[in-house]
């Protein structure tokens, strides 16, 4: 093999070398850059959730200071904290349920309609012993929610045959209500005893008293 073939593979080798090299080099960088661009992508983010966080802290100080609630006057179950507090949704019978009627101060006061019980602990005023509408508590009185009829005891039950859509539709607004409210926590379901088709349906009520505010 002559001398110039010898420097010209000298030449070529030496040229694959530097082109290996170069493309590792290239590639390197090419990672520091990519994981550049990452950092600086986590750092924009971060940035935007320290400014989204002060500026809501500064809105329910303010918000506080000027209306003395957290949300500028807005209420409803999502700004109730105890939503987000994972909790078993509890069975209850209509026993169960009726000892949650607030005859016993150490337990929750407990209220049903269509089925599902909510905790109405904070509304004590309004349906614990002694107030106006004392007599939804400790059970399910669905069709009372409907007719407003507190006078009769016939009316407070789950019972709701023979409602009007009017009056089915009453019911179907308070347990909304119910379920949307501030304070208020649905806590489980009573077990409903089913209803007798032959049964007589309660008759309507003449006397009907306005319905709870």
């Amino acid at each position: 093999m002559t001398d110039s073939e010898l420097k010209q593979r000298h030449a070529q080798s030496s040229t694959s070398t530097n082109g290996d090299a170069a493309t590792k080099t290239s590639a390197r960088q090419s990672a520091r850059v990519s994981s550049s661009s990452r950092g600086n992508r986590r750092a924009w983010w971060a940035i935007v959730a320290r400014i989204v966080v002060t500026l809501l802290g500064l809105s329910v100080c303010m918000s506080y200071l000027i209306t003395e609630t957290a949300f500028w006057g807005y209420s409803s179950k999502w700004t109730n904290w105890r939503n987000y507090v994972p909790r078993q949704q509890r069975v209850f019978t209509q026993l169960e349920l009726s000892q949650h009627d607030g005859s016993n101060a150490n337990l929750p006061l407990l209220l049903a309609i269509e089925g599902d019980v909510y905790d109405v602990s904070s509304g004590w005023g309004f349906y614990g012993p002694g107030s106006s509408y004392s007599l939804f508590a400790g059970r399910d009185a669905s069709r009372a929610f409907g007719t407003n009829c507190l006078s009769r005891s016939d009316h407070l039950t789950h019972d709701t045959r023979g409602l009007s859509e009017k009056e089915l539709a009453g019911i179907k607004s308070w347990h909304h209500y119910f379920d949307n409210h501030q304070q208020y926590v649905k806590i489980g379901v009573v077990q409903l005893s089913p209803i007798d088709p032959a049964a007589p349906i309660p008759p309507p009520c003449e006397d009907a008293k306005p319905r709870p505010k």
